[in-house]
């Protein structure tokens, strides 16, 4: 039997699920199917998955709760949220028709997982100018109006108001203190943002952080800086640190922080490690 985990706030995700179903029924292969709720989130929802193999349907958010909760089942992920930065970042097939061949597959690769003071996190984690989008789009009323652009709405505010932070980042036995923290960005994979490639260099099979520090910069430093992430054009950046590294501290000002795509408040120092090849995502056998 193979246990499905569904987000069920999400239509695209129960449309999804009824595809994978009729393909099930027709394999006649036996599965279940557990729905998120109000009371059970996919991370209370793992406690009761038995099978070696489960299918997850559901966005970057769905994926990090899993997460949260994982001991060592093979996972095929079929991303159907507004962003799906880690299906992006980790190239993967969205099609339903390719679930039998992805559940006979032996095929997987092994993916690092961030730690933040005890919460995992598969892509990204952020203080500063993302974390202040994050925090406008969950707070406004006008996402029914604008779906997946309220990101872009809210990110033009937030660039508007742009504030800076007092921060103190140690990395190895290099400190920064700063009373005009604009971004810290820290990345396992390439891409989070709904599709912003923060990281040239974050594979997420090295065991490692991919840093970037943007302060001490003035309010148009960093927005030129900012389109040329948004442009691919990372070797124009101006005045940004780009560190690598295993694990960090931050103490910052800042009374939250966001971890793929979802905020969170922040206790007063931070701490971070990276967990080398922590969970499984089944891929398609390539003859």
């Amino acid at each position: 039997m193979i246990e499905i985990i569904v987000n069920s706030k999400h239509k695209k995700s129960l449309l999804e699920l009824e595809k994978i179903e009729n393909i099930l029924n027709r394999e006649k292969i036996e599965y279940k199917v557990l729905k998120t709720s109000k009371s059970k989130n996919a991370q209370k929802l793992m406690a009761e998955v038995s099978s070696r193999q489960i299918i997850v349907i559901g966005g970057d958010g769905t994926i990090n709760e899993v997460v949260n909760n994982y001991h060592g089942e093979d996972i095929i992920y079929l991303a159907q949220g507004s962003g799906n930065d880690l299906a992006r970042s980790l190239r993967l097939e969205r099609s339903p028709s390719c679930i039998i061949k992805l559940m006979n597959s032996s095929v997987f690769n092994t993916y690092d997982a961030g730690d933040v003071n005890g919460k995992k996190f598969c892509s990204g984690f952020d203080i500063g100018f993302n974390a202040d989008v994050i925090n406008r789009v969950e707070k406004t009323r006008l996402k029914k109006y604008f779906g997946s652009y309220i990101y872009l709405v809210e990110g033009v505010i937030t660039i508007l108001k742009l504030k800076k932070y007092y921060a103190k980042i140690q990395v190895g036995d290099n400190i920064l203190e700063t009373d005009n923290l604009r971004l810290l960005n820290v990345m396992i994979q390439p891409y989070e943002g709904g599709g912003i490639r923060f990281s040239n260099t974050a594979t997420g099979r090295d065991g490692q952080f991919h840093i970037m520090i943007m302060a001490d910069m003035t309010w148009f430093r960093f927005v030129y800086n900012y389109i040329c992430l948004l442009l691919h054009k990372h070797d124009k950046l101006k005045g940004v640190r780009i560190l690598k590294a295993d694990s960090l501290s931050v103490e910052t000002s800042q009374s939250h922080y966001q971890i793929d795509g979802e905020l969170v408040a922040k206790d007063k120092k931070i701490q971070l490690k990276c967990i080398k090849e922590f969970y499984k995502i089944k891929k398609e056998e390539r003859k």
